[in-house]
């Protein structure tokens, strides 16, 4: 026994020996040159040679190193370590194959120092080669490597935090490199690759950006070097001011307030309870998209009976066909079905204004207000994570100091709560008796046309088009032959150059990711010198067939690579919109409704195409006041409805013939039809938002839904439905909860800015009054105060009585109104004492906006350093 042990020891130890003399003729081989034959005996001297021979002797009578690593454990190691190196360095060899012995495919430029996501020169990054792992892998390098820098700055910045330069230029290159991958991983996302993989990827991407944020938003030595450049600083620029106290927001509704150097004070759970409500918030964020989007797609509705879908345009039986097929009925035509209709908005709004069937129209409105909404069981069901979004919201409002989550996001708008609740009051006053009206009239037309029942929600747009109809002569199939795409984009550019002294060039480019997308270039009229550049897709079918774009009201995808001083290039920009396809030869053919959508689309992507903000972090629409943000989108949807665009963009599509002049004019007199229905939708949506973010209890008695019916009978003008929970699909996952009121926020705005050109002369050319709107309104970005730019440029105080009068909701504008109908149920309605918090509607109400701070009040910081919560 003790043999055998004695010769397992033996054998162990020359097996050791072995392999150290393997390891010491490694470094020699590596070093040597000639031929691998030879190295080893031109370097080593006669002496190591025969030591190695004799260690050499060892091994072969031993077992030792063969039991330790065999020749196919070893090939084995070699395959491994080569997979590793083609995923991890991803090298673009020459040599083949490009995949695997075991079919994997091989994904090039995935490191860091190619990634494609990674690589900061072009202008747009390569859309259809972005994959999978590039964008998990880039975002993986890009945490690690941001949260090193910022921890380098953090440590350099109290040494010059007396320089704006040093203590803004770090930050903005690192958050500029972030915003830039994120977007275009998003973007592919969205139009390219909607797979599952890719979703994994993009939730990655999303949570590493995520982490960066907190992560330099944990700095309190920024914090403090923001606050030392505001008080010690009186040379700096408005944006340098407003950048500083943008961030200092950020970092104080993110708990910077709770440390100090890394070490927390007085109360650690308080920050550890932060940590965990502020992951709750986006974790819940994610899963309420994703829920939204499951749900979606499995509330498509298979119809087999033509008469059903009487009255619905053949353009949209068309696309229902094509979405059959994809399903599974490659037999489906437009005539004999199967028809699978979605319920996107851009199927689900025409089949409301055009099917005849009224249960049909029932089936989809009472679906399309319970997507995600699965009553607390089953998957894809936001019920339970809207409590829990509104609860974790609370406790993290409570922990930074706030009171409540309404009051975190007004520091961040143009308006105060009461200014915002006045704004509702007030519309709620005006368009309530217009609204009554506008309904008395439908219910008289539709009984008239036969139709013997009480009007509900899912009557009204297909009686209100029919109306429409009638009142202004015409139909959409008409309309659409005069508003080929082609015509509406020369119109729409034309627009541009008489307004911004610019001129729209199309170009050729290889980035595009699709054959309809098109590439256009922004000049200078006069000095051609480029402006701007961006993507048209015109005809995205993500919002048509189930995609990602389409969960919500459609909106410019806006791509803004930065123009500060770490960019040179001109603003590069995506406008996305989901329009008809062309058929044929016959080019896509919109509708009125459809002309309008597209404006607003563009022009939610005015200031960051006409911005030259040098701040890199105000860039765009970038620490903007978000009840601002949408004003040149409504501003351009304006103009959709004036009769100079209407007349140079109406041709037919056969013949060119312009549209007629009483066409013209129906179709800017319809602007303000049925605008009192529609006025009390958008208040009454955003009251519910307001009181959910505010003075609601989550941990409560009253449910999230009892309140949100409660709210709006306030505003309806037909009982609301119980059954409806349309509060399940709202983005109340967004940066915009608590500020749904800057809708109709903006658009007040933007009616008085309108006011200035349509009140012009007509001799007046348009580019006198659209120099001012550009310089003032859009080239600052975040860089400039929105209440002293409309000032500026309105050279008075804004005032949103000019939307009143626009939308023609004053009394005076009633034509014949005579009392105004009272409900049935006198309990139904609140009593007007409930807006008197807010002077909401008494009659001396006012109706400017309010005084605006004056701007060096706005950045003044409070000498108390005791207060957590609170405005820069």
């Amino acid at each position: 026994m003790a043999d055998l042990t004695s010769r397992k020891k033996s054998s162990v130890l020359r097996g050791a020996s072995a392999a150290f003399f393997f390891w010491l003729l490694g470094p020699a081989r590596l070093f040597a040159s000639g031929p691998p034959s030879t190295r080893g005996h031109q370097v080593l001297p006669e002496r190591g040679e025969r030591c190695l021979r004799r260690a050499f002797a060892d091994v072969l009578e031993s077992k030792g190193m063969e039991d330790l690593v065999t020749h196919r454990s070893m090939k084995s190691r070699r395959q491994q370590k080569a997979v590793r190196t083609w995923r991890k360095e991803g090298a673009n060899w020459s040599t083949e194959p490009f995949v695997l012995s075991n079919g994997e495919e091989i994904i090039a430029n995935l490191k860091h120092g190619t990634n494609i996501l990674m690589n900061g020169a072009k202008e747009f990054p390569p859309w259809k080669d972005i994959r999978p792992e590039h964008a998990h892998r880039g975002h993986e390098w890009m945490e690690k490597t941001a949260i090193n820098d910022i921890w380098q700055h953090h440590c350099v910045v109290p040494y010059v935090s007396d320089d704006w330069r040093y203590v803004l230029d770090p930050l903005e290159r690192v958050l500029d490199k972030v915003d830039r991958a994120f977007s275009a991983v998003k973007h592919v996302r969205d139009v390219l690759d909607s797979s599952v993989k890719f979703k994994k990827a993009y939730r990655y991407a999303a949570q590493a950006r995520w982490t960066i944020e907190r992560r330099l938003r944990r700095c309190d030595r920024f914090s403090r070097a923001f606050l030392e450049l505001l008080s010690s600083d009186d040379n700096a620029t408005e944006a340098q001011r407003r950048a500083a106290a943008f961030l200092m927001i950020l970092f104080e509704q993110d708990g910077v307030n709770l440390q100090h150097n890394g070490i927390y004070r007085d109360d650690p759970d308080a920050f550890l309870e932060l940590q965990k409500v502020r992951g709750a918030v986006f974790n819940i964020s994610l899963i309420w998209d994703q829920n939204i989007e499951r749900d979606m797609e499995t509330r498509a509705y298979l119809i087999r009976d033509r008469q059903d879908l009487d009255g619905i345009p053949p353009w949209i039986l068309e696309d229902a066909v094509q979405s059959a097929r994809q399903v599974g009925y490659p037999k489906a035509n437009r005539d004999r079905g199967p028809w699978l209709l979605s319920l996107h908005d851009a199927v689900a709004e025409p089949v409301m204004r055009a099917a005849k069937s009224r249960a049909l129209r029932e089936l989809i409105h009472e679906n399309r207000l319970r997507v995600a909404y699965l009553g607390g069981t089953g998957k894809n069901d936001n019920t339970p994570m809207l409590e829990l979004l509104l609860q974790a919201r609370q406790r993290l409002a409570k922990v930074v100091g706030y009171r409540t989550h309404a009051d975190l996001v007004f520091t961040r708008t143009m308006a105060s709560p009461n200014q915002a609740y006045g704004l509702l009051a007030k519309l709620r006053k005006e368009a309530l008796p217009k609204a009554r009206k506008e309904l008395d009239e439908l219910q008289l037309f539709a009984r008239s046309q036969g139709a013997d029942y009480e009007l509900d929600h899912f009557d009204v747009e297909y009686w209100g088009q029919r109306f429409l109809e009638q009142r202004y002569g015409l139909r959409d199939e008409y309309v659409r032959e005069f508003f080929p795409l082609p015509a509406v984009l020369r119109g729409l550019f034309w627009l541009l150059e008489e307004l911004f002294h610019v001129k729209v060039i199309e170009e050729s480019s290889d980035l595009t990711w699709a054959e309809h997308v098109r590439f256009f270039r922004i000049r200078d009229s006069d000095t051609e010198d480029l402006v701007a550049s961006f993507f048209l897709d015109a005809q995205d079918g993500g919002a048509r067939r189930g995609g990602v774009s389409g969960l919500h009201q459609y909106k410019a995808i806006r791509r803004f690579w930065a123009t500060g001083r770490l960019h040179a290039d001109p603003p590069a920009v995506n406008v996305i919109c989901d329009l008809e396809p062309p058929v044929g030869d016959t080019p896509s053919l919109l509708t009125h409704r459809e002309v309008v959508k597209l404006f607003r689309v563009f022009g939610s992507s005015l200031r960051d195409l006409f911005c030259k903000q040098s701040e890199a972090l105000l860039s765009g629409s970038k620490g903007l006041e978000t009840d601002i943000v949408e004003l040149p989108a409504y501003f351009l949807e304006r103009w959709a409805y004036d009769r100079r665009v209407l007349s140079e963009m109406g041709r037919h599509y056969k013949s060119g013939d312009p549209l007629p002049q009483a066409a013209v004019d129906a179709l800017s007199d319809s602007r303000t039809f049925l605008a009192g229905v529609r006025t009390l939708r958008k208040a009454a949506r955003a009251h519910i938002d307001l009181e959910l973010h505010s003075d609601y209890d989550p941990y409560g008695d009253i449910n999230v839904f009892d309140l949100a019916k409660l709210i709006e009978g306030e505003y309806a003008v037909i009982r609301p439905r119980v059954q409806d929970r349309e509060l399940c699909s709202w983005p109340l996952n967004t940066e915009l909860a608590g500020a749904f009121y800057g809708e109709l926020w903006a658009e007040a705005l933007a009616a008085d800015v309108f006011s200035v050109f349509d009140g012009a002369p007509a001799s007046e050319p348009l580019g006198s009054s659209g120099e001012r709107f550009r310089r003032l309104l859009l080239e600052p970005g975040g860089g400039k105060a929105p209440g002293t730019a409309l000032q500026e440029f309105l050279k008075r105080p804004p005032s949103f009585a000019t939307f009143l009068k626009d939308a023609k909701l004053l009394k005076d504008d009633l034509e014949e109104m005579k009392e105004p109908l009272q409900p049935e149920d006198e309990g139904e309605n609140f009593d007007d004492s409930y807006y008197g918090e807010y002077g909401g509607v008494d009659e001396d109400f006012d109706d400017s906006y309010a005084e605006f701070e004056d701007a060096e009040d706005m950045y003044l910081s409070t000498s108390n350093e005791d207060q957590v919560g609170g405005s820069a």
